[in-house]
């Protein structure tokens, strides 16, 4: 499989960028990982670009996609993190939230630990979602809300999991690859775009994208509809998944 990366970060309404987001393509799959620093802590954009480093590095070590190696890299990134706090006190409150996609050449793998999200798309639609560590997702679990209410709701940034605290990290991880095909998509994105673009448009705007840019400008379309100035920052990132000789007729 080829593999096409779009992303989008920016500052939203407020002053400083905690979201960060990179990735490493190896040879036949890659590592795409999204990370929000959370607000109201502090540093919390050294937080996030800590663990995306900490992690797309361990992935360039091993380049695989088990499910003990996404967990092994979330807890070295959550023991960097750890570290960067115990040197400096100014940054001991830091946390971020992650979630980050590993692909070989024919399957895929993924993890999350927070609110920040994975969508993996199949034939225009979703397949997967992720589910927040968040008290919003505890209420939704347990049928006291629908997904849908989640986006507003006034608790919707309490999150029981994150990186950053004291303890060992409890990631969501697959327990078993999933096997990639031509047209499969995913997008990785922070609360600050997923609040304002709407799962359906999600799939309307992919259904209409002939790339991962197109697709991330299109859903752009409709958060920049809805934000007000205060707004949070919003990071995206976009792949679509291409079958080698489908890529090059």
């Amino acid at each position: 499989m080829l593999f096409q990366t779009g992303i989008v970060s920016h500052v939203g309404g407020r002053n400083v960028n905690e979201d960060f987001a990179d990735f490493h393509l190896a040879a036949g799959g890659g590592c795409w990982v999204v990370a929000d620093g959370l607000g109201g802590h502090q540093a919390g954009d050294i937080a996030s670009k800590t663990a995306v480093q900490t992690f797309l590095s361990y992935y360039e070590q091993t380049e695989g996609v088990a499910p003990h190696v996404l967990t092994a890299g979330m807890e070295k990134a959550q023991r960097a993190i750890l570290t960067e706090q115990k040197s400096n006190r100014m940054l001991s409150s830091m946390r971020t939230t992650m979630v980050a996609l590993v692909c070989s050449e024919k399957r895929a793998n993924w993890a999350h630990i927070g609110d920040s999200r994975l969508y993996h798309f199949r034939r225009g639609k979703i397949s997967v979602q992720t589910k927040d560590h968040s008290v919003c997702q505890a209420l939704v679990n347990a049928g006291e809300l629908t997904m849908e209410q989640i986006r507003f709701h006034e608790d919707r940034n309490r999150l029981y999991r994150v990186l950053g605290t004291d303890g060992s990290v409890k990631p969501a991880v697959l327990n078993k690859e999933v096997q990639l095909q031509h047209g499969d998509a995913f997008l990785l994105c922070t609360d600050g775009f997923w609040e304002y673009v709407m799962e359906e448009e999600m799939e309307n705007a992919l259904t209409a994208a002939d790339s991962p840019d197109h697709w991330l400008n299109r859903m752009l379309a409709f958060l920049e509809k809805r934000v007000q100035g205060n707004h949070d920052n919003f990071t995206a990132l976009a792949v679509f998944v291409k079958d080698k000789k489908e890529f090059f007729r």
